[in-house]
C-alpha cells in the first residue's frame, strides 16, 4: 500500500493535504490502492468544478435549492398580502384592542339598562351588583381565553389567568377593585 508521501507525489499534493483529503473522503489510505484513491479525488475535483460541491464539501446543488424554496415562500408570502390575504398583526392589535374596549364598555352599561327596563316593565327590584357580577364574570372568562391551549388558561371560578393579582381583565381599561369580590350564586 502506498504512504502519504507515494499518493502526494502522485497527486502533486503535500502529506498535509494527502491527510487532509483522506479524511474529507473517508478512505483509509493504508487499506486502499492508489487507483482507488486517485479515483476518489478525481470525483472530488469534478464535483467541485461543477459547482455541485464546494472545496469544503458542502453541497450546493443541495443549498441552492433551500435557498429558491425560501425565496419562493418569501414571494408567495408578499403576493399574499398585496391581494390581502395576510394581515399584520401589529397594525391589527391597537384596533383589537380599541374594539374589545368598546365592547367591555357596552356590556358593562348594559346592566344598567337591562336593570332599569325589567324594573320598569315588571317591576322588580334587581341588585345592580347581580348583573355586574355576571358579566364580570364573562369578561374575566373571554381575558383568560387561549386559542393555543384550545380553552382557557385558569378555570372560570379562580383568580388567575389573565386577570392576575391587579384585577386586570384584559380587555380595554383595568376593572375596578371589588372585580375579584365576586359572589358566586348558585342556580
Amino acid at each position: 500500500m502506498p504512504t502519504q508521501t507515494d499518493i502526494g507525489d502522485h497527486l502533486d499534493l503535500s502529506q498535509a493535504e494527502v491527510s487532509k483529503l483522506m479524511a474529507e473522503l473517508e478512505i483509509d489510505w493504508r487499506v486502499v490502492g492508489m487507483d482507488d484513491i486517485r479515483v476518489a479525488y478525481i470525483r472530488k475535483l469534478r464535483a467541485v468544478a461543477a459547482g455541485h460541491k464546494s472545496s469544503d464539501g458542502m453541497d450546493l446543488t443541495r443549498e441552492r435549492v433551500l435557498t429558491e424554496q425560501i425565496d419562493r415562500e418569501m414571494k408567495q408570502l408578499a403576493l399574499a398580502e398585496k391581494r390581502g390575504q395576510l394581515v399584520n398583526v401589529a397594525q391589527l392589535e391597537p384596533e383589537l384592542r380599541q374594539m374589545f374596549g368598546a365592547f367591555k364598555a357596552e356590556l358593562l352599561t348594559r346592566d344598567d339598562k337591562l336593570r332599569s327596563e325589567i324594573e320598569a316593565m315588571y317591576g322588580i327590584d334587581l341588585d345592580p351588583q347581580l348583573l355586574e357580577d355576571h358579566t364580570r364574570a364573562a369578561l374575566r372568562q373571554l381575558a383568560r381565553y387561549d386559542p393555543e391551549h384550545q380553552g382557557t388558561v385558569a378555570p372560570a371560578g379562580d383568580g388567575a389567568g389573565a386577570g392576575g393579582e391587579d384585577e386586570h381583565d384584559g380587555l380595554g381599561d383595568r376593572a375596578s377593585s371589588d372585580v375579584g369580590q365576586e359572589h358566586v350564586q348558585a342556580g
